[in-house]
C-alpha cells in the first residue's frame, strides 16, 4: 500500500527584533570658578591726627604790665593753640572710629574670603566630576545603542543600566550644581554689601586724612607763630631790663608798676609755684645739699639761691624745633650761679628727680651753641654763659616712727629751750641797739632812741597768728621819707606779721624803713624768705622731712653802715630746721637782701 506525501508548511519568518537605546545628553556645563572673581582687599586703615596738646604761651608778669599789645598776641595765639589741640583730639578719635569700623570691615572681608575660597573648591571639585561624567556620557553615546533581540537581550540590558546610572549622577550633580549657584549668589551679595563698606570707609578716610593735612598746616604756622612770640617777649624781657620804668612815679599815679624781670625761686612757665605769691613751694633741701656739696668738691663760691634767667631772642631763633615747640616763656628757672673770671655766669642745675624741663633743656642747648642769655638781680643784669648740672646727694631724712632723744622731750632745741616771747608754737626775740640820733638827716637831727638789733625766731606749729600791722613814726622813718617818696617806702618786720611779728608802738625793734617795691614785696626780697618758712612750720607733722616736734629757727639781722645808721642797708636772712633728734637741716644758707628799689636805685641806707 503506497502511502500519502506530507507537505512541510514553510514556517511564515519572523524578521529581527531591534531596540534603539536613546544617546544620553553631556552633563552639565562647568560651574564659573573663583578664578575670575578679585579676592576682597583688606588694607583698609586711617591716618591719625598727633593727639591734642596744648603749649600755651605764658608772658612773665612784668610783660604783661608793660605791653599790652603783646599780651594779646599771646592770648589770640592761646586761644588758636587750644582750638587747635581740640580739633587733634577731635581727629584722633574720629581716626580710632575709621580704624574700629575698618578691622569690623577687614573681619568680614576676610570671612568671606574664606567663604569664597571654600566655594571655590566646591566648584572646582564639581567642575572635574562634570568633565570626568561628561566623557564617560561621550563613552557611553560612543557605543552600539542599538540591539537585536533577543539574542543581545543581555548587551541592551547592561546599556540601559550603565546610562540609567550616568542619568542619576547627572541628576546629583544637577542639584550640586543647584547649592553651588545658590551659595553663589549669596557671596555676590556680601561682596555688593562689603563692596558699599569699603567705598563709604574710603570716603571717610579721604575727607579725615584731608583734615589731617590741614590741621597739620596750621600746627606749623602756629610752631613758628610761637616762636616769634617767645622772641618778642624775649626782647621785651631785654628792654625791662635795660630801661627799667620808673616804679614810684607809677605807683604815685596810682598804677601797677612793671619792673625788670627779677631772680625769683619760681620755675617760670614749668609749673613750680612762686613762694612770693603765696604757692606751696617744696622744700629745697636736695637742692641745697647738693649745691654746697659741688661748692665743697670745687672749691667755687655758690650763689645759692634759685633763680629765673631768661633767654635771648637770638638763643630761641637758633634753637631746633623740637627745642623751641614745648617752651611757653623765655624764663628759665635754674638752682645756682657761680661766677666765671670774665664776668659772666654759669648756672647750675641739679639733677633731681622732676627737674628736668623743655625751658632747661633749651637753656643748655642755647649756651652750648655759645648763646648767652641774662638775669636780672637786685636790678643788676647778669650774663649766663654755661650750665653745669650738679649731681644730686642723699639727703638723709628721719626714720620713720624715730624716737627723740630724751634730753629734748620730742621737741626740737630751739623749743624746749624757749626765749623771748611765746608766738604759737615757739617765740619770737627781738633785740635793739642804741643810737645817738633816731634820724640823723634831717635838721633838726632826732634825740637819742634805739634801732632795731637782731632778731631771733623759733617758728613751730602752730604757727603764730598775732602778728600787727605796722605803724608808727619808727627809727630812721624821717630820714627814709626825706630820700624818697613816702609811696614808695614801707615799714618792713625783721619777723614778718604773717610769722606773728609785731609792728606796733612796743614792738618797734622789730621793724626799719625799706623799700616797699625791692627789699619787702618784690621775688628778690624778704617775702618769698618769709613765705618758705611759713610753709615749712606749715607742714610740721604732715612732711615726711619735717615730723611733729620740728621747728624753723629763722634770724634776721639788720645790717648797718655804722653805729650812727638809723636805716639798715642789707639784712641778712637765714633758717634752720630743727628736729626733735638734734639734726638740723638748712631750709637756706644765709642770704643778704639789699635795701633797694625794683630795678636798681639808690641805696636808702644811711
Amino acid at each position: 500500500m503506497t502511502g500519502r506525501k506530507r507537505r512541510r508548511a514553510a514556517r511564515p519568518g519572523r524578521g529581527a527584533l531591534r531596540i534603539a537605546c536613546v544617546l544620553l545628553a553631556a552633563a552639565l556645563a562647568p560651574v564659573a570658578g573663583p578664578a575670575a572673581r578679585a579676592r576682597a582687599d583688606t588694607g583698609v586703615a586711617a591716618v591719625a591726627a598727633r593727639p591734642g596738646t596744648v603749649t600755651a604761651l605764658s608772658p612773665p608778669a612784668d610783660i604783661e604790665a608793660a605791653s599790652a599789645a603783646l599780651v594779646r598776641e599771646v592770648e589770640d595765639y592761646n586761644r588758636r593753640e587750644a582750638e587747635t589741640a581740640r580739633q587733634a583730639a577731635k581727629l584722633v578719635a574720629e581716626a580710632e572710629q575709621i580704624t574700629k569700623e575698618s578691622a569690623a570691615w577687614n573681619k568680614e572681608a576676610d570671612t568671606y574670603n574664606g567663604k569664597d575660597s571654600a566655594v571655590g573648591k566646591e566648584i572646582d571639585a564639581f567642575n572635574a566630576r562634570s568633565r570626568d561624567l561628561d566623557a564617560r556620557i561621550a563613552a557611553h553615546n560612543g557605543r552600539q545603542s542599538t540591539f537585536e533581540l533577543p539574542r543581545e537581550a543581555a548587551a541592551s540590558a547592561a546599556y540601559r543600566a550603565e546610562a540609567d546610572a550616568l542619568n542619576a549622577e547627572k541628576a546629583a550633580l544637577e542639584a550640586e550644581q543647584s547649592t553651588i549657584r545658590g551659595e553663589q549668589s549669596q557671596l555676590d551679595e556680601e561682596e555688593a554689601r562689603l563692596g558699599a563698606g569699603k567705598e563709604r570707609l574710603t570716603s571717610a578716610m579721604t575727607a579725615h586724612n584731608a583734615q589731617v593735612s590741614a590741621l597739620q598746616r596750621d600746627e606749623q604756622q602756629l610752631e613758628s607763630r610761637g616762636r616769634d612770640l617767645l622772641q618778642q617777649m624775649a626782647t621785651a624781657v631785654q628792654s625791662l631790663a635795660d630801661n627799667p620804668p620808673d616804679a614810684a612815679a607809677a605807683m604815685d599815679q596810682g598804677g601797677d608798676a612793671a619792673g625788670p624781670p627779677q631772680q625769683s625761686d619760681r620755675s617760670a612757665g614749668q609749673g613750680a609755684d612762686d613762694p612770693a605769691e603765696g604757692g606751696d613751694s617744696a622744700s629745697r633741701l636736695p637742692q641745697q645739699a647738693a649745691l654746697r656739696a659741688y661748692a665743697e668738691r670745687t672749691g667755687a663760691t655758690v650763689d645759692m639761691r634759685p633763680g629765673t634767667a631768661f633767654l635771648s631772642p637770638g638763643a630761641i631763633a637758633a634753637l631746633p624745633a623740637s627745642q623751641a615747640a614745648p617752651l611757653t616763656s623765655p624764663a628759665v628757672s635754674y638752682d645756682g650761679l657761680v661766677r666765671n673770671g670774665n664776668g659772666t655766669y654759669t648756672a647750675l642745675e641739679v639733677q633731681t628727680p622732676g627737674a628736668a624741663s623743655p625751658a632747661r633743656a633749651a637753656l643748655t642747648a642755647a649756651t652750648g651753641r655759645g648763646r648767652t642769655t641774662t638775669v636780672t638781680i637786685r636790678g643788676k643784669k647778669y650774663v649766663i654763659a654755661h650750665v653745669t648740672p650738679v649731681p644730686a646727694v642723699a639727703v638723709p631724712a628721719p626714720a620713720a616712727g624715730a624716737t627723740p632723744s630724751p634730753t629734748s622731750g620730742g621737741k626740737a632745741d630751739c623749743v624746749a629751750h624757749p626765749r623771748g616771747v611765746v608766738s604759737g608754737g615757739g617765740w619770737i626775740l627781738n633785740t635793739s641797739e642804741n643810737v645817738d640820733h633816731v634820724n640823723k638827716e634831717i635838721s633838726p637831727r632826732g634825740g637819742p632812741g634805739t634801732r632795731a638789733g637782731e632778731a631771733q625766731a623759733c617758728l613751730a606749729a602752730p604757727l603764730g597768728t598775732d602778728g600787727t600791722e605796722a605803724g608808727g613814726d619808727i627809727t630812721g622813718w624821717q630820714d627814709a621819707t626825706a630820700k624818697a617818696p613816702a609811696g614808695s617806702l614801707a615799714r618792713c618786720h625783721l619777723i614778718a606779721r604773717q610769722l606773728g611779728g609785731k609792728g606796733d608802738r612796743q614792738s618797734w625793734s622789730n621793724l626799719f624803713p625799706c623799700r616797699q617795691l625791692g627789699a619787702n614785696i618784690t621775688s628778690y626780697g624778704m617775702r618769698p624768705y618769709e613765705t618758705l618758712v611759713a610753709k615749712a612750720v606749715q607742714r610740721v607733722g604732715a612732711y615726711a622731712a619735717l615730723p611733729a616736734g620740728a621747728a624753723v629757727k629763722y634770724v634776721v639781722n639788720p645790717l648797718y653802715k655804722d653805729d650812727t645808721s638809723t636805716i639798715p642797708w642789707a639784712v641778712s636772712m637765714t633758717a634752720m630746721i630743727q628736729l626733735p633728734d638734734g639734726a638740723t637741716w638748712p631750709l637756706f644758707f644765709a642770704d643778704t637782701v639789699e635795701n633797694v628799689p625794683e630795678g636798681g636805685g639808690a641805696n636808702l641806707g644811711n
